[in-house]
């Protein structure tokens, strides 16, 4: 059965890892209740922290995360790097480099120092950045480095500052020898390497070491990076790129003064008094099951075919309620040129809204910025009516190759047009996902990305025939990882997940590679270009609909949940506990929890979906303030 299935892939997923959270046994977890089937958990720490560290606004849950110490449970170091800080009185000396080396005992014929090493920036997650560290060391006998950007490294500093109790000064020592190395320092660093060893790429995990990652690998001449673009990050020079491309983008500008964002604005059709769309209304709640129908009307002649092209939700940027408006006003979105997880993105109805969102907006704090830079300018966007893809790609050498491709189920909830139901995998073989595929790798190439994973997103109308004949748009590129748990997922629904191919590109060409863990190596020649589901899977995120003093879990509810048959892992997260205080689910980072659906029944698929999205606002119970 398919559940049997997902329980085998995880078991098998751990074991081929050898890190412990990947697991739903974790022992870092506190296990809620277990069966042969299903888990309910409540996450440790480490398994959020990815997303603390991609998010400006979680400043102190980071903080609070990191002086427990838990930085130091979530990595494997042993050495130091060196201290980035405008302060360097604390660390003169470039400390030794924070190396791991791979356990040679485990290996056929005799012990052999390494040759090659990967290195890994801001690696927090143990299903991430642990993983592959730990599948580069165990199955292909490299060595890993660590390193600290320094934008997180002083979010740590900060919180050992805050908290400088009697194991302060060693967290901040640790924290300090693992910062990035300065270019005064880079050259003293690099000899403080492991003789003859050279380091193949640098993978970095946050968003806000992106750009740090492609210095330093430059720097150092790692043997496959990118170089240097800021486009990867700034996303409006990163839509003036693939324009001039040639590829399709959304209208934007650039504004340095409110007087510019409105008449950009009136450009593209947004009035003065428009009323603001309302996304508070009862129907949030009782309307969900029949929105999620709403997507398949009008696609039929593109979902006919053989392939998985989504079961889940209606088309995103919450169409469904445009329809009901005039549909001959216009809307934008304003938002920063740098940031994550929609933070900071504003949709607009009318140049009041305009106003509020540029002037919240403007002389705000960079993200990832360490030297104090603000946003003088402002981004104000075309607004795109669409259905909303992800997709995760490995590059080599310019072969790009699509590991995963995911579709939003994203909808209107608690006053916030862009909270996220679902995200499913569906067929990139199929008619819709070869189109959005090829637009991807397009965008890669104009973003000249060779080597690595990215995890990127593109809206496409399908519900317009004329919109879906032009192609996609860019959302935006990332140069990292998907920042979910997703390859137990994929391995199900797909047979293999983006990480282990990322370590095939980078590492599956090294000469004397360890001839008794080849059968846990993927052949990366033999990869196709587009994969194929078979299985309908998901994640679901499960969205709160309260806010206040919570007083009690409805254990009910997340037992019915549990029980579904598509059901085989949930996850509520452990701030969610009664007494403490809970907000709405306004945005990716703000959800409940998680859960993964998978079956091979696309009709029971669909309704213990839909049966989910019906019990999201039952989960908890509040005093409100």
């Amino acid at each position: 059965s398919v559940p049997a299935l997902c329980m085998l892939v995880s078991f098998l997923y751990l074991n081929a890892s050898g890190v412990i959270g990947i697991s739903f046994r974790s022992s870092n977890m506190r296990v809620a209740r277990m069966d042969s089937r299903h888990f309910f958990k409540i996450t440790d720490n480490n398994s959020r922290l990815s997303m603390l560290i991609n998010d400006p606004r979680n400043k102190l849950s980071l903080v609070q995360s990191c002086s427990q110490g838990i930085f130091k449970r979530a990595t494997s170091i042993r050495g130091g790097n060196i201290n980035c800080d405008d302060d360097d009185s604390q660390n003169d000396d470039c400390p030794d480099v924070c190396c791991d080396m791979p356990n040679q005992n485990q290996f056929d014929g005799a012990s052999k120092p390494p040759k090659f090493a990967l290195l890994f920036m801001d690696k927090f997650c143990n299903y991430h950045g642990g993983y592959l560290a730990s599948k580069a060391r165990d199955v292909y006998g490299v060595a890993t480095i660590d390193v600290i950007s320094s934008y997180i490294a002083g979010y740590m500093l900060r919180a050992v500052n805050d908290d400088m109790e009697s194991n302060g000064q060693d967290e901040q020592s640790s924290i300090l020898s693992m910062r990035l190395p300065s270019p005064d320092q880079l050259s003293q660093w690099k000899q403080k390497l492991p003789r003859g060893i050279q380091i193949i790429a640098a993978i970095c995990e946050s968003d806000s070491g992106l750009g740090e990652a492609e210095l330093l690998g430059d720097a150092i001449s790692v043997r496959y990076h990118n170089g240097y673009n800021e486009a990867r990050r700034d996303k409006f020079l990163m839509n003036e790129v693939a324009a001039k491309h040639g590829l399709r983008t959304v209208q934007q500008k650039l504004c340095a003064s409110l007087d510019e964002a409105n008449a950009f604005a009136t450009e593209l059709g947004v009035g003065q008094s428009h009323p603001s769309l309302d996304y508070t209304s009862e129907e949030d709640c009782s309307d969900l099951k029949a929105s999620s129908a709403l997507s398949l009307s009008g696609t039929e002649d593109i979902r006919a075919e053989n392939f998985n092209t989504g079961r889940l939700g209606g088309t995103t940027s919450s169409h469904h309620r445009l329809q009901k408006e005039d549909r001959s006003w216009k809307y934008c979105i304003i938002k920063p040129t740098r940031g994550v997880a929609s933070d900071d993105v504003h949709f607009c109805s009318n140049l009041e809204q305009v106003k509020a969102a540029f002037e919240k907006i403007q002389g705000t704090s960079i993200f990832g910025s360490t030297s104090g830079e603000r946003h003088n300018s402002v981004l104000v966007q075309e607004f795109a009516v669409g259905t909303e893809y992800a997709i995760d790609i490995i590059s080599k050498n310019g072969e790009h190759k699509i590991a995963t491709l995911w579709r939003y189920d994203k909808r209107q909830a608690n006053g916030a047009p862009f909270v996220y139901f679902a995200t499913e995998v569906v067929d990139a073989e199929s008619k819709i996902g070869k189109i959005v595929c090829e637009y991807a790798m397009k965008a890669l190439d104009a973003l000249d990305i060779r080597y690595g994973l990215t995890h990127s997103e593109f809206i496409i109308n399908e519900n317009d025939e004329m919109e879906r004949s032009l192609g996609p748009r860019l959302v935006e590129v990332n140069c990292r990882q998907h920042n979910t748990n997703f390859a137990p997922l994929a391995m199900a629904a797909i047979g293999y997940n983006a990480l282990d191919m990322l370590l095939a590109s980078l590492l599956g060409d090294l000469p004397g590679l360890p001839e008794n863990t080849e059968h846990m190596r993927l052949p990366w020649d033999e990869l196709p270009q587009l994969p194929q589901t078979r299985a309908f899977a998901a994640v679901v995120h499960l969205v709160c609909y309260e806010e206040g003093l919570l007083v009690a879990i409805r254990h009910d509810v997340l037992e019915e949940i549990g029980s579904l048959p598509s059901v085989y892992a949930m996850e509520i997260y452990d701030h969610f506990e009664v007494g403490g205080h809970i907000e709405k689910t306004i945005d990716i980072r703000s959800d409940s929890g998680w859960v993964h659906i998978i079956n091979d029944d696309e009709e029971q698929f669909q309704h213990d979906y839909d049966r989910i999205v019906e019990l999201m606002p039952l989960m908890f119970e509040v005093v409100r303030p």
